[in-house]
Order: structure tokens, then sequence, then C-alpha cells
């Protein structure tokens, strides 16, 4: 576990894909109930991840962006291998060319990485450091797949990051190799669903349980979990005490991927103290502490 100074969340910013499908005609109805996901949201035709990041990151106002020190792109689906996500956002809104701009790349793990790296520039440079997590999944689908397939979503999100400078924050990461979860540089993706489950269960639950014992930080308002199947998460939340605590946002936008948390945040939290915690492709495991002010 890593201590860190506080780590603030000012602004997250959330866009999604302009189609709404309707998972109830492509899925078994007992699948949509164990799923959680009886609706997703999926690029229009054209709209690139790019686009996405864009209309995410233009909600932030002028004067906040103008203030942005470094940026930091979470994603496994940027359209262009070079340049960077983080390069192209930067220089569209108008960045000086001196600003640190870099993409990682952890899958639904990324954005507790993301705020983990962004929250270290920010106490090093004394500025705000934009994260622009999000993918296109749904092109990276298996059509064939007609259970696996209709899970995924697209979406972007942008979060302005500030070192409050007092306060503690915590991270922590797990990891290890496998297949269960994976996909090749062409796609498609790849799921054993049990296999994810387990991992969650038996790896996932109790390094989180340890992670917050570590902490010790005073109790939190929100727990907010990678959004990858809501009986999956729900039973997590349940398993670490926090069912009371839990926010979602699968049952309107499905899996968006790593900015599930995000997404959520932006549609679904108050200000407060929140744990973040992704986990999936990897096998990973990742989780955060942060502050949320934004009203």
């Amino acid at each position: 576990m890593i201590a860190f100074p506080e780590t603030v969340l000012e602004r997250v910013c959330a866009a999604v894909g302009e189609t709404e499908a309707d998972n109830t005609a492509f899925l078994p109805a007992n699948v949509v109930e164990a799923t959680g996901f009886a609706r997703r949201r999926v690029a229009a035709a054209g709209e690139s991840l790019f686009d996405l990041a864009m209309r995410a990151a233009r909600q932030i106002p002028a004067e906040e962006l103008a203030e942005v020190g470094g940026v930091v792109a979470a994603t496994f689906s940027h359209e262009m291998r070079f340049p960077a996500l983080a390069v192209r956002v930067a220089s569209a809104l108008g960045l000086p060319p001196s600003t640190p701009a870099f993409d990682l790349q952890m899958a639904c793990s990324a954005y507790p990485y993301a705020v983990y790296l962004a929250a270290r520039m920010s106490a090093d440079t004394g500025r705000r450091v934009l994260i622009v997590n999000g993918d296109l999944q749904s092109p990276l689908a298996d059509p064939s797949d007609a259970v696996t397939a209709p899970l995924f979503s697209d979406a972007a999100t942008a979060t302005l990051v500030r070192s409050s400078g007092s306060g503690i924050s915590h991270f922590a990461a797990l990891s290890r190799h496998s297949d269960v979860l994976s996909c090749p540089a062409s796609g498609p993706v790849k799921m054993d669903g049990f296999g994810v489950f387990s991992f969650v269960a038996t790896e996932v639950a109790p390094f989180l349980a340890e992670f917050v014992k570590d902490a010790g930080e005073p109790p939190f308002d929100g727990f907010v979990p990678h959004q990858a199947n809501m009986y999956m998460v729900r039973r997590l939340a349940s398993s670490l005490g926090m069912s009371d605590i839990l926010l979602t946002s699968g049952e309107e936008f499905a899996n968006p991927g790593s900015c599930s948390i995000p997404l959520t945040l932006a549609t679904r939290a108050r200000p407060g103290r929140y744990l973040l915690a992704g986990f999936g492709a990897g096998l990973s495991a990742a989780a955060v502490t942060v502050r949320f002010s934004q009203p």
C-alpha cells in the first residue's frame, strides 16, 4: 500500500455513446437479470474515442482547464497507436506543448492507477492534472458471442485532480497474468465470465478488505467499484460491509470499462470521501481513496 497526500477530484464529467441499445432484445431474460444490464450506450457511426473524450473534457470550465499542468489518459481502445490520446487531447484543449501528457493501459483497473499517477504529478508540480478515461468497447466485442457482446458499452470521462497538501490518500494494486479476460491487438474481447467472477470473489474481495483495514481511514461516504456485473458488485459490496454506501450506474450504462468508476461519480456521487476499486483484465485490481468535491 502507498500513502500519499490527499487527492481531491474537483470535476468529473462524462460523455456516453449517443445510441441507446435495449439489451432485452438481444439477451435471454435470465442473463439480463443476472448482469443487471437491461440497456447500454453505444457510440454512433463515425464517433471515435477521441470525440467522446473531448465531449467530456469540454464540460470542464475553460478557466479550470487553463490551470491544467498535465494530462493522463487511461484507455485500451484508442483508435491510434500514436500519437497518444493524452497528447491529442492536450493539443485540442490548447494546453502548452510543455504539458506532460501520456497514456496508460490497465483495462478494468486503469482509473485508480490514473488517479494515483495524476495525484503524484499534482503534488510534484502544484498544478491540477486532467485524467481522460474511456473506451470504445462495442467495436471490439465479438458479435457472434450473443451473451458477452451486449455487456460492453462506450463512454469517456474527464476528471480534474488536485493534491490537497493535507490529509492522506491510499493506493494499492494486485496483478497476475491470466487470459480469463483478454483482448488481442486486433480484438475481439474474450471473457470467461465464471473465471472473472471467481477472481473477484476469491482474490479481489480479500484484497479490498485488507486495503480498507490497513488504510485505517475514517468511514467512507461511498464505495464505487468497476461496474463489471451488477450481481457481482453487489456481492462484493456485501462482503465488505459496504452495501449501504455502494454507488452504481451499470443499470443505465452497462459496462463501459474502467471509466464505469468516474461515470458513476459523475452521475451518482455527492461530495465526500470515496473508496474506488477497479478489477478485471490482467487479471488485475487496484484501489484508491479520494475526496470528491464536485457540487
